[in-house]
Protein backbone atom coordinates (compact mmCIF):
# COMPACT_ATOMS: atom_id res chain seq x y z
CA UNK A 1 0.00 0.00 0.00
CA UNK A 2 1.12 3.21 -1.03
CA UNK A 3 3.36 4.87 2.50
CA UNK A 4 1.84 8.04 2.10
CA UNK A 5 -2.00 7.39 1.65
CA UNK A 6 -2.78 11.31 2.01
CA UNK A 7 -1.36 11.62 -1.54
CA UNK A 8 -3.49 9.26 -2.85
CA UNK A 9 -6.59 10.46 -0.79
CA UNK A 10 -5.50 13.77 -2.44
CA UNK A 11 -6.16 12.44 -5.62
CA UNK A 12 -9.42 10.82 -5.34
CA UNK A 13 -11.06 13.74 -3.79
CA UNK A 14 -9.74 15.79 -6.61
CA UNK A 15 -10.87 13.54 -9.35
CA UNK A 16 -14.56 13.37 -7.80
CA UNK A 17 -14.73 16.65 -7.47
CA UNK A 18 -14.06 18.04 -11.22
CA UNK A 19 -16.14 14.89 -12.49
CA UNK A 20 -19.27 15.79 -9.94
CA UNK A 21 -18.69 19.29 -9.70
CA UNK A 22 -22.46 19.89 -9.89
CA UNK A 23 -23.36 17.35 -7.15
CA UNK A 24 -20.03 18.54 -5.27
CA UNK A 25 -21.67 22.08 -5.00
CA UNK A 26 -24.94 20.70 -4.32
CA UNK A 27 -23.93 19.03 -0.89
CA UNK A 28 -21.07 21.03 -0.04
CA UNK A 29 -22.66 24.62 -0.56
CA UNK A 30 -26.26 24.64 -1.15
CA UNK A 31 -26.65 28.26 -1.26
CA UNK A 32 -24.44 28.81 -3.50
CA UNK A 33 -26.49 25.73 -5.61
CA UNK A 34 -29.21 27.04 -5.10
CA UNK A 35 -28.20 30.14 -7.15
CA UNK A 36 -26.04 28.10 -9.49
CA UNK A 37 -27.28 29.03 -13.14
CA UNK A 38 -28.36 24.72 -14.78
CA UNK A 39 -28.04 25.92 -18.11
CA UNK A 40 -24.37 26.36 -18.32
CA UNK A 41 -21.70 24.30 -17.31
CA UNK A 42 -19.46 24.36 -14.30
CA UNK A 43 -15.77 23.95 -14.95
CA UNK A 44 -12.86 23.32 -13.08
CA UNK A 45 -9.20 22.31 -13.32
CA UNK A 46 -6.84 20.74 -10.46
CA UNK A 47 -3.69 22.26 -9.31
CA UNK A 48 -4.15 25.86 -10.17
CA UNK A 49 -1.27 28.13 -9.43
CA UNK A 50 -2.04 31.65 -7.53
CA UNK A 51 0.94 33.49 -7.78
CA UNK A 52 1.69 36.50 -5.04
CA UNK A 53 1.37 39.79 -6.18
CA UNK A 54 3.64 41.27 -8.22
CA UNK A 55 5.88 37.89 -8.25
CA UNK A 56 7.19 36.98 -11.34
CA UNK A 57 9.06 33.39 -9.74
CA UNK A 58 8.01 29.58 -8.53
CA UNK A 59 8.74 31.02 -5.33
CA UNK A 60 5.86 32.67 -4.89
CA UNK A 61 3.36 30.59 -6.02
CA UNK A 62 0.82 28.75 -4.22
CA UNK A 63 -1.03 25.73 -5.68
CA UNK A 64 -4.44 24.91 -5.34
CA UNK A 65 -5.99 21.64 -5.27
CA UNK A 66 -9.17 22.41 -6.98
CA UNK A 67 -10.43 25.52 -9.26
CA UNK A 68 -14.01 25.93 -9.90
CA UNK A 69 -16.07 28.64 -11.86
CA UNK A 70 -19.57 28.59 -11.00
CA UNK A 71 -22.15 29.99 -13.20
CA UNK A 72 -24.90 32.28 -11.36
CA UNK A 73 -28.03 33.14 -12.24
CA UNK A 74 -28.61 36.50 -14.04
CA UNK A 75 -25.15 37.28 -14.61
CA UNK A 76 -23.46 36.53 -18.19
CA UNK A 77 -20.05 35.97 -17.01
CA UNK A 78 -18.21 33.29 -14.90
CA UNK A 79 -19.18 34.83 -11.68
CA UNK A 80 -18.46 32.88 -8.56
CA UNK A 81 -14.73 31.50 -8.08
CA UNK A 82 -14.68 28.51 -5.43
CA UNK A 83 -11.66 27.07 -4.50
CA UNK A 84 -11.47 23.46 -2.83
CA UNK A 85 -8.68 22.28 -0.88
CA UNK A 86 -8.55 18.51 0.47
CA UNK A 87 -6.26 18.02 3.34
CA UNK A 88 -4.76 14.47 5.04
CA UNK A 89 -2.00 14.50 6.69
CA UNK A 90 -1.63 16.94 10.13
CA UNK A 91 -0.85 20.17 9.30
CA UNK A 92 -1.15 23.25 11.95
CA UNK A 93 -1.21 25.68 9.31
CA UNK A 94 -4.04 24.64 7.82
CA UNK A 95 -6.36 27.27 7.86
CA UNK A 96 -3.66 30.24 7.04
CA UNK A 97 -2.97 28.34 3.91
CA UNK A 98 -6.77 28.34 2.84
CA UNK A 99 -6.97 31.96 4.23
CA UNK A 100 -3.67 32.35 1.78
CA UNK A 101 -5.09 30.93 -1.35
CA UNK A 102 -8.45 32.80 -0.94
CA UNK A 103 -6.52 36.26 -0.79
CA UNK A 104 -4.64 35.39 -3.64
CA UNK A 105 -7.71 33.91 -6.15
CA UNK A 106 -9.21 36.97 -5.07
CA UNK A 107 -6.60 39.36 -5.99
CA UNK A 108 -5.94 37.45 -9.56
CA UNK A 109 -9.71 37.40 -10.52
CA UNK A 110 -10.10 40.95 -8.62
CA UNK A 111 -13.22 40.38 -7.66
CA UNK A 112 -15.07 39.72 -4.52
CA UNK A 113 -17.11 37.35 -6.16
CA UNK A 114 -14.33 34.61 -4.24
CA UNK A 115 -15.55 31.27 -1.87
CA UNK A 116 -14.65 27.88 -1.38
CA UNK A 117 -15.11 25.16 0.91
CA UNK A 118 -12.19 22.53 2.48
CA UNK A 119 -12.36 18.91 2.79
CA UNK A 120 -10.34 17.76 6.20
CA UNK A 121 -9.50 14.09 7.07
CA UNK A 122 -6.33 14.78 9.48
CA UNK A 123 -6.65 15.25 13.11
CA UNK A 124 -5.52 19.42 13.52
CA UNK A 125 -8.55 21.34 15.54
CA UNK A 126 -8.72 24.53 14.09
CA UNK A 127 -9.56 24.48 10.21
CA UNK A 128 -12.39 26.39 9.53
CA UNK A 129 -11.35 30.07 10.12
CA UNK A 130 -8.57 31.78 10.59
CA UNK A 131 -7.43 35.45 12.20
CA UNK A 132 -4.07 37.46 12.25
CA UNK A 133 -3.25 40.96 13.92
CA UNK A 134 -0.63 43.61 13.50
CA UNK A 135 -0.49 46.53 15.02
CA UNK A 136 -3.79 47.52 14.53
CA UNK A 137 -4.52 45.70 11.60
CA UNK A 138 -7.15 42.63 12.19
CA UNK A 139 -7.97 40.49 9.54
CA UNK A 140 -10.10 37.06 9.99
CA UNK A 141 -11.57 34.77 7.67
CA UNK A 142 -14.14 31.60 8.00
CA UNK A 143 -14.64 29.14 5.64
CA UNK A 144 -16.53 25.99 5.58
CA UNK A 145 -14.64 22.69 6.30
CA UNK A 146 -15.77 19.14 6.27
CA UNK A 147 -14.15 17.47 9.06
CA UNK A 148 -14.59 13.62 7.59
CA UNK A 149 -13.62 11.65 11.19
CA UNK A 150 -16.39 13.66 12.57
CA UNK A 151 -19.49 12.20 10.52
CA UNK A 152 -21.18 9.75 12.08
CA UNK A 153 -20.86 6.25 9.32
CA UNK A 154 -23.96 5.31 10.07
CA UNK A 155 -25.98 9.01 9.36
CA UNK A 156 -23.75 8.69 6.14
CA UNK A 157 -25.05 5.68 4.87
CA UNK A 158 -28.44 6.75 5.03
CA UNK A 159 -27.54 9.64 2.53
CA UNK A 160 -28.19 8.82 -0.92
CA UNK A 161 -26.82 12.31 -2.19
CA UNK A 162 -24.31 11.09 -4.43
CA UNK A 163 -21.48 13.15 -2.67
CA UNK A 164 -22.79 11.41 0.52
CA UNK A 165 -21.64 8.20 -0.58
CA UNK A 166 -18.14 9.64 -1.46
CA UNK A 167 -17.90 11.00 2.21
CA UNK A 168 -19.21 7.03 2.91
CA UNK A 169 -16.49 6.19 1.21
CA UNK A 170 -13.83 8.31 2.77
CA UNK A 171 -14.86 7.70 6.07
CA UNK A 172 -14.40 3.86 5.51
CA UNK A 173 -11.08 4.14 4.08
CA UNK A 174 -10.04 6.84 7.24
CA UNK A 175 -11.60 3.17 9.31
CA UNK A 176 -9.72 0.55 7.45
CA UNK A 177 -6.67 2.02 6.96
CA UNK A 178 -3.93 -0.39 6.23
CA UNK A 179 -5.81 -3.37 6.48
CA UNK A 180 -6.48 -5.00 3.53
CA UNK A 181 -9.24 -7.48 4.67
CA UNK A 182 -11.41 -4.03 5.71
CA UNK A 183 -10.21 -2.45 2.54
CA UNK A 184 -11.90 -5.05 0.32
CA UNK A 185 -14.36 -5.34 2.77
CA UNK A 186 -15.73 -1.68 2.33
CA UNK A 187 -15.13 -1.72 -1.54
CA UNK A 188 -17.28 -4.30 -1.50
CA UNK A 189 -20.02 -2.50 0.33
CA UNK A 190 -19.15 0.69 -1.73
CA UNK A 191 -19.69 -1.18 -4.82
CA UNK A 192 -23.04 -3.28 -3.89
CA UNK A 193 -25.01 -0.74 -2.54
CA UNK A 194 -24.50 1.92 -5.24
CA UNK A 195 -26.88 0.93 -7.33
CA UNK A 196 -27.77 1.76 -11.06
CA UNK A 197 -31.63 2.77 -9.94
CA UNK A 198 -30.21 5.38 -7.86
CA UNK A 199 -27.83 6.88 -9.70
CA UNK A 200 -27.11 8.03 -12.92
CA UNK A 201 -24.07 6.12 -14.62
CA UNK A 202 -22.02 10.01 -14.24
CA UNK A 203 -22.51 9.75 -10.65
CA UNK A 204 -22.51 6.23 -10.15
CA UNK A 205 -18.96 6.21 -12.16
CA UNK A 206 -17.61 9.01 -9.82
CA UNK A 207 -18.53 7.32 -6.78
CA UNK A 208 -17.26 3.98 -7.70
CA UNK A 209 -14.01 5.45 -8.98
CA UNK A 210 -13.53 7.54 -5.65
CA UNK A 211 -13.77 4.07 -3.94
CA UNK A 212 -11.34 2.42 -6.13
CA UNK A 213 -8.52 4.93 -5.52
CA UNK A 214 -9.18 5.54 -1.47
CA UNK A 215 -9.30 1.98 -0.92
CA UNK A 216 -6.53 1.64 -3.04
CA UNK A 217 -8.55 -1.94 -4.47
CA UNK A 218 -4.78 -1.92 -7.11
CA UNK A 219 -3.00 -1.97 -4.08
CA UNK A 220 -1.55 -5.25 -2.73
CA UNK A 221 -3.89 -7.57 -0.38
CA UNK A 222 -6.67 -7.10 -2.57
CA UNK A 223 -8.18 -9.83 -4.43
CA UNK A 224 -8.36 -10.48 -8.27
CA UNK A 225 -12.32 -10.47 -7.89
CA UNK A 226 -12.46 -7.46 -6.44
CA UNK A 227 -10.07 -5.76 -9.31
CA UNK A 228 -12.02 -6.76 -11.98
CA UNK A 229 -15.32 -5.99 -10.66
CA UNK A 230 -14.20 -2.05 -10.16
CA UNK A 231 -12.29 -2.31 -13.47
CA UNK A 232 -16.15 -3.27 -15.19
CA UNK A 233 -17.98 -0.66 -13.24
CA UNK A 234 -15.01 2.49 -13.53
CA UNK A 235 -14.73 2.00 -17.63
CA UNK A 236 -17.04 2.39 -20.21
CA UNK A 237 -18.21 -1.15 -21.62
CA UNK A 238 -16.90 -0.46 -24.92
CA UNK A 239 -13.06 -0.29 -23.18
CA UNK A 240 -13.33 -3.10 -20.99
CA UNK A 241 -14.48 -4.98 -23.97
CA UNK A 242 -11.00 -3.81 -26.15
CA UNK A 243 -9.00 -4.77 -23.23
CA UNK A 244 -10.45 -7.85 -22.70
CA UNK A 245 -10.06 -8.81 -26.38
CA UNK A 246 -6.27 -7.62 -26.10
CA UNK A 247 -5.48 -9.76 -22.54
CA UNK A 248 -7.60 -12.41 -24.67
CA UNK A 249 -5.32 -11.97 -27.95
CA UNK A 250 -1.64 -12.20 -26.04
CA UNK A 251 -2.81 -15.19 -24.31
CA UNK A 252 -4.15 -16.53 -28.13
CA UNK A 253 -0.86 -15.50 -29.18
CA UNK A 254 1.39 -16.80 -26.33
CA UNK A 255 -0.53 -20.42 -26.81
CA UNK A 256 -0.05 -20.54 -30.90
CA UNK A 257 3.82 -19.47 -30.33
CA UNK A 258 3.98 -22.12 -27.94
CA UNK A 259 2.11 -24.78 -30.25
CA UNK A 260 4.29 -23.50 -33.26
CA UNK A 261 7.52 -24.22 -31.44
CA UNK A 262 6.46 -27.66 -30.33
CA UNK A 263 5.91 -28.33 -34.07
CA UNK A 264 9.57 -27.39 -34.83
CA UNK A 265 10.69 -29.33 -32.03
CA UNK A 266 8.79 -32.61 -33.30
CA UNK A 267 10.19 -32.02 -37.25
CA UNK A 268 13.77 -32.12 -35.64
CA UNK A 269 12.95 -35.03 -33.14
CA UNK A 270 11.58 -36.84 -36.49
CA UNK A 271 14.01 -36.01 -38.77
CA UNK A 272 16.27 -37.84 -36.10
CA UNK A 273 14.51 -41.26 -36.54
CA UNK A 274 12.99 -40.99 -33.14
CA UNK A 275 9.68 -43.17 -32.78
CA UNK A 276 6.52 -41.07 -32.81
CA UNK A 277 5.29 -42.12 -29.07
CA UNK A 278 8.50 -40.48 -27.48
CA UNK A 279 7.34 -37.46 -29.70
CA UNK A 280 3.99 -37.07 -28.24
CA UNK A 281 5.31 -37.84 -24.67
CA UNK A 282 7.80 -34.72 -25.33
CA UNK A 283 5.53 -32.34 -27.05
CA UNK A 284 1.94 -32.92 -26.36
CA UNK A 285 1.18 -33.21 -30.00
CA UNK A 286 -1.58 -35.57 -31.93
CA UNK A 287 -0.31 -38.82 -33.24
CA UNK A 288 -1.89 -37.57 -36.63
CA UNK A 289 -0.46 -34.31 -36.38
CA UNK A 290 3.31 -35.80 -36.18
CA UNK A 291 2.84 -38.14 -38.74
CA UNK A 292 1.60 -35.28 -40.99
CA UNK A 293 4.78 -33.40 -40.81
CA UNK A 294 6.88 -37.01 -42.15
Amino acid sequence: MNKRPHKWRDTAWKHAIIDGSRDAIGYFMPDLASDMDTSREVTGITGMELPRAGSDSDKGMLVSDVFLNVPVVGEKDWSVACIVEQQDEHEENFASRIFDSWVRLRAQRQTGRTTGFAIYTGDAKNVNSYSESCYGFEASIKFRTFHVPSYKVEELRKDKRPFARVMYASRLSLESGDDALLREKYAWELLNTTSEQEYDKRQRKFILEFADRVFWVKGSGISEELREAYKMQTISLEEYSRQLTREEGVMEGMEKGMEEGMFKVARKMLARNMSVSDIIDFTGLDEDDILALG
